[in-house]
């Protein structure tokens, strides 16, 4: 029961954190939004920050995981990046208030929380790097600084939190193919 009271909870904190921000957010905020006392809320979670730490660490814990998955298998680098597009896309956009709060509200974090956040961050850069890096190793893929390749394909995926709306004309499958022929086709004839 507590640990789907706790569930309850960090759900509420993405929502608030999302549509008003980490810091307009107030721990009363989020104990109205469960129906909990201020005090009583207390005994779910630390703190304010320490909410955001959790999510924060779940979501990017998630992607980790799930491009782990994707390099480890035995497809050709061209495809584990089609994978991965499609894979980071899909669970943004089908998570959106959580990617948002991640991308947008992590920065909140206190220094010794937010590095926690920040290595994480930093080995799902290096797993998309070593995706590039397998492709250039094999004479899949033509590139010369792996890791910038690696965050400017994420520059561009994460961007897709702020304009996104699932009424829109494209879904995350139509989208990633899009942004997969750019990452590997470019633009020109």
């Amino acid at each position: 029961m507590a640990a789907n009271r706790q569930m309850e909870i960090a759900l509420a904190a993405v929502k608030l954190f999302e549509r008003k921000g980490y810091h307009a957010t107030s721990v009363q905020d989020i104990a109205d939004e469960v129906g909990l006392q201020k005090g009583s809320l207390y005994h779910y979670i630390h703190s304010k920050e320490d909410l955001l730490l959790q999510i924060a660490h779940q979501a990017i814990t998630d992607f980790n995981d799930r491009l782990e998955a994707i390099l480890a298998s035995n497809l050709p680098a061209k495809e584990k990046l089609i994978q991965a597009v499609e894979n980071h896309l899909t669970v943004s956009t089908a998570n959106i208030e959580t990617t948002t709060v991640l991308l947008r509200e992590a920065f909140s974090l206190g220094e010794n929380q937010h590095q926690v956040i920040q290595d994480l961050t930093d080995r799902y850069v290096d797993l998309w790097a070593a995706i590039l890096n397998e492709g250039k190793a094999n004479g899949e893929f033509h590139v010369e600084q792996p890791k910038i390749a690696a965050l400017a394909i994420l520059g561009a995926c994460n961007w897709v939190y702020r304009w996104y709306r699932t009424s829109g004309k494209l879904g995350a499958k139509e989208i990633s193919r899009i942004f997969s022929a750019v990452f590997l086709d470019g633009l020109l004839a």
